[in-house]
């Protein structure tokens, strides 16, 4: 008799110690903190999956507690290429080179592997990003086979790039998809990755640009708030 998946992955994606933004080191720990509890608080049966991908090493202590917070945590730092495209704030890059080799592991690793067979979807929620009180788990119940995003928004980028690559974009904030896409998503990301290099756009346009339609479901709102990195600045989304 097969089990039925009943609970939640959320993949945090961090940099604690990122060389990019106005964001402290000290701020960027305690909100991510915060962000962790409040995964918590509001999908108490989630699985939490933290992957950093920080350019600098992470103390023992921060380590530490990050691991009290969460299920599992992956730490890219000595990882070559995260830690090559972090070093040198490509942001974007390291993020999907990271998201990649998690979403391997997630196909490889024994232990993740059993944890896979209880997960009925998978979030990417990036960390010191926070679930506002009207979100509710259950409105992506009946998603299967869905990639679920907030509503895709125009692009800001120049005319010419809008014509001739993407006049669209979808928020990478927060957004979900069932686990019978993880291989498709997968190829996806190589499409990505390679359109964020060739183009020099970032991973929001090249997700609206490689996704593909027919297994978009858009919400009008993610009840997800987040900080913006080179602000500080909250924004609601």
């Amino acid at each position: 008799m097969s089990l039925i998946p009943n609970t939640n992955l959320f993949i945090v994606t961090s940099a604690l110690n990122a060389n990019i933004g106005i964001v402290t080191e000290e701020n960027r720990m305690k909100q991510t903190v915060e962000s962790l509890k409040n995964i918590r608080s509001k999908v108490p049966d989630a699985i939490i999956l933290f992957v950093d991908g920080s350019p600098i090493e992470i103390s023992n202590d921060k380590v530490q507690e990050i691991n009290s917070l969460c299920d599992h945590s992956i730490w890219w730092q000595k990882d070559a290429d995260v830690n090559h495209f972090a070093t040198h704030g490509l942001k974007s890059q390291a993020e999907i080179v990271m998201l990649s080799k998690t979403l391997a592991m997630l196909r490889s690793n024994p232990m993740l592997m059993k944890k896979m067979h209880s997960v009925k979807r998978i979030f990417k929620f990036s960390a010191r990003s926070f679930l506002l009180d009207t979100f509710d788990i259950r409105t992506y119940d009946n998603l299967c086979g869905k990639y679920v995003f907030k509503q895709k928004l125009a692009s800001w980028l120049p005319t010419e790039q809008k014509e001739s690559i993407t006049d669209h974009l979808y928020i990478t904030r927060m957004y979900s998809f069932c686990p019978s896409l993880i291989i498709d998503y997968m190829e996806t990301q190589q499409k990505i990755f390679n359109d964020v290099q060739n183009y020099r756009i970032d991973t929001e346009h090249a997700h609206y640009k490689n996704l593909n339609q027919n297994y978009i479901h858009e919400f009008h709102n993610i009840s997800c708030s987040g900080i913006v990195a080179g602000t500080g600045e909250l924004e609601i989304y």
